[in-house]
């Protein structure tokens, strides 16, 4: 619980800050860029989020790396993170961030997992059947995992729809183990 009440006021903050200043999207792309970084660099995600390096060094291996690049609302809201010893909690605010934004956009984020990679056709024709259902915009990012065996997984925020072959397999399964044979 405490995960998602301290990101949610981090985010919260930082989003009132951008909207009063008109940088919403300048912020989003700051903080998907240092979150790139992070998922891309083991040594700086080791450094980044190990409790016993001082928030001193971090906040200057932040403005070594990034000083010129991110807007200085995002860099002064990265130290202020670091000096309260949140940064743990980093991805979660980010998501919350994301989610204020896509909510003032009327945006929803859908992911969509299949078995092999769906045509541009395909992929077209479902983004414009999943706007429609959800009545708002959408940004569907797609991925492919052969595990599913056919069919589509589809996340739309926290709602998972699973039409795979996989899962229905599964639960065929559970149905056989069920009946009782006289």
């Amino acid at each position: 619980m405490l995960k998602g009440a301290v990101a949610q006021r981090y985010a919260e903050a930082l989003f009132g800050l951008a909207q009063e200043k008109g940088l919403l999207d300048k912020i989003e792309e700051d903080l998907r860029a240092v979150e790139e970084a992070l998922a891309t660099s083991s040594d700086l995600r080791r450094v980044f989020y190990h409790p016993q390096v001082p928030a001193e060094v971090k906040k200057a291996i932040v403005k070594e790396l990034w000083e010129k690049d991110l807007h200085p609302y995002t860099l002064n809201f990265l130290n202020v993170v670091l000096d309260a010893r949140r940064e743990i909690f980093f991805k979660d605010i980010v998501a919350e961030y994301r989610r204020l934004l896509n909510e003032t956009k009327n945006l929803v984020e859908v992911e969509v997992t299949s078995a092999i990679e769906l045509s541009p056709e395909q992929a077209s024709a479902l983004t414009e059947a999943l706007k429609e259902a959800v009545k708002r915009e959408v940004t569907v990012r797609y991925r492919v995992n052969p595990d599913i065996l056919g069919g589509l997984v589809v996340r739309i925020g926290n709602r998972v729809i699973d039409a795979s072959v996989a899962r229905q397999l599964e639960r065929l399964r559970e149905q056989i183990r069920e009946i009782r044979v006289s």
